[in-house]
């Protein structure tokens, strides 16, 4: 039966045990030899700092492997050394023996390794549980039951333009026979229906308790009265729109009840001179689903930096050549890392150090030893508020999509990948046809609809790998990567179709948009601003050529 992750977990934490032990002599032997150094030589700052440094290590890995009695020697030494250091002890011969016992204590507890390491047959903690792949076949299958057959076909097909699968039923049977034999994604219920006022929640209320699970639910009802309200709550809805219902709306709350897929995970640096102890915690966090890059030397970090998109660094404090507190001062004079997140983890324990270390601009500290629950934990919450906060650095605020100069500067990136790889890419700029007169007859908050169900189209039906942004106003920029021009167009149409579908509704009057396109591709087209520009004159050909079209742009012709 082949290892489950809790069983390779624990094979991995007793390797990186017993690379720590292997190492204890000669860490012990580099301690030996700087305290002869301090009985010898004049100057004693720099054997002394190596000194603290080795007991400190000594502490924390201790303490992150398990080795109590190890951790608590070396602690005390390190405790000495720190006084000395801080000028409150003199470094008298009576320490220099205390110091030359604390190194006796640990060359002997390496000898009782095999007792300690014994005791790490056993599980110390047990991992996070891993989530479930959620992406599942029934991802955007959604049931939705009305009583009145027509409306129910109508916004099924609305909502299929917003990639949706949507199985109308027109009676409540209907639909708990097909819950129970497919499980959708979400429901779309009616309030009332021929059993009763409230028979829609009632009905979701039953299904959800017989299946014991708990199926997002968005209600919709002509009824606005408080307590078809309450009794939406009280079924478990998630929402509640009034009829005449927006496809638009309605997709936008199926959107947060549903995902198109798993997020991308947290990508964390750690920092720690002692190899080990990095192992140690990028084993922690790959097991709670984190990418992990680990650095022993702090001056390779800026360059790491550049080709790992880290979402956090989780960086020792007290390092040889370069301190933790040092290293986050350098990253800080970097523009592009002025707002990554830092946390220390050390077995630094006094306060006005650690007080002193975050004021260089780091975001957190952690003590070492630290339950790897815990650890986890701080990771994740540190790296999702990164995350959030470059979100909202780099993309529009009404669609959602990559703004305006995120935009420019992914098609560079793109482009240069497509000259070294030899790929194919097409530039796509899509205007919405008429805009103006959809503000200047239903209103800005209605043009707004229109422009976020463009966006929700364009980003539900491309594919995973192409890019798209809002380039300003009513004017989107799709980057297609693998493709050439007249398969881009192929999709670009299909994306028309589907939007030419969507009915908006402002004021009980209907009415429907369309946009024209234009298509430039590489490398007919070397640069980003001769693509932009031929894009753009291919638009404007369609605007000219009477709207709701995709035209090509080709070098050997006229614009």
């Amino acid at each position: 039966m082949p290892a489950g992750p809790q069983d390779s977990f624990q094979e991995r934490k007793r390797r990186l045990r017993a690379s720590f032990i292997e190492q204890l002599p000669d860490r012990l032997r580099q301690a030996r030899e700087l305290l002869a150094a301090l009985t010898t030589s004049e100057r004693q700052d720099e054997p002394l700092s190596q000194l603290h440094l080795i007991f400190h290590t000594l502490k924390g890995s201790g303490a992150s492997f398990g080795f109590d009695a190890i951790n608590a020697s070396a602690k005390e030494a390190e405790q000495t050394l720190r006084e000395v250091l801080d000028g409150d002890r003199r470094l008298s011969p009576h320490l220099l023996a205390d110091l030359r016992r604390h190194v006796q204590t640990l060359e002997e507890l390496k000898l009782s390794v095999d007792s300690a390491m014994a005791a790490d047959s056993q599980p110390r903690f047990a991992l996070p549980a891993q989530r479930a792949d959620e992406a599942g076949s029934n991802q955007r299958l959604i049931y939705l039951c009305d009583d009145d057959p027509i409306l129910a076909r109508d916004l099924s097909d609305q909502l299929g333009c917003f990639g949706y699968e949507v199985e109308p039923y027109a009676s409540l049977e209907a639909l708990r026979l097909a819950a129970l034999k497919r499980l959708p994604a979400a429901i779309i219920m009616d309030i009332m229906f021929p059993e009763g006022r409230d028979a829609g929640p009632a009905a979701v209320a039953e299904l959800n308790a017989r299946l014991d699970t708990h199926v997002p639910c968005l209600f919709i009802s002509m009824r606005d009265d408080f307590q078809a309200r309450l009794r939406a709550v009280k079924a478990g809805g998630h929402a509640y729109c009034r009829k005449p219902v927006k496809a638009v709306e309605l997709a936008e709350l199926l959107d947060q009840l549903t995902s198109r897929g798993t997020p991308d995970p947290y990508h964390i640096l750690i920092v720690d001179d002692d190899p080990d102890v990095g192992q140690f915690y990028a084993m922690v966090l790959e097991a709670a689903g984190m990418v992990t890059r680990v650095a022993s030397e702090p001056e390779r970090v800026p360059t790491i930096l550049e080709e790992f998109d880290a979402d956090l660094v989780l960086m020792d404090l007290y390092m040889p050549h370069c301190s933790g507190p040092e290293l986050a001062r350098v990253l800080r004079q970097i523009p592009g890392y002025l707002g990554l997140p830092i946390i220390y983890v050390s077995s630094e324990t006094d306060a006005r150090r650690q007080f002193k270390a975050l004021e260089v601009g780091a975001d957190g500290f952690l003590t070492k030893p630290i339950e790897p629950e815990r650890l986890v934990t701080e990771v994740h919450l540190r790296a999702e508020r990164m995350r959030t906060l470059r979100s909202l650095m780099i993309r529009d605020s009404l669609t959602g999509l990559f703004n305006h100069n995120t935009i420019l500067q992914l098609l560079k990136v793109a482009m240069a990948s497509c000259q070294r790889s030899g790929r194919l890419l097409c530039l796509a700029m899509i205007d919405v046809d008429h805009f103006k007169a959809v503000n200047d007859t239903h209103g800005h908050p209605t043009g707004d609809q229109v422009l976020m169900a463009l966006g929700r189209t364009l980003r539900l039906r491309l594919r995973e790998s192409d890019i798209v942004g809002r380039y300003g106003g009513e004017e989107f920029a799709v980057i297609m990567t693998g493709l050439d021009a007249d398969q881009a167009k192929s999709i670009m149409d299909s994306l028309r179709e589907s939007f030419a579908a969507v009915t908006f509704i402002a004021d009980g009057t209907e009415f429907h948009c369309t946009f024209s396109g234009g298509l430039a591709a590489f490398p007919e087209y070397s640069d980003p601003s001769a693509l932009i520009e031929a894009a753009d004159a291919a638009l404007y050909r369609a605007k000219r050529a009477g709207r709701n079209r995709i035209l090509i742009a080709h070098s050997n012709s006229r614009q």
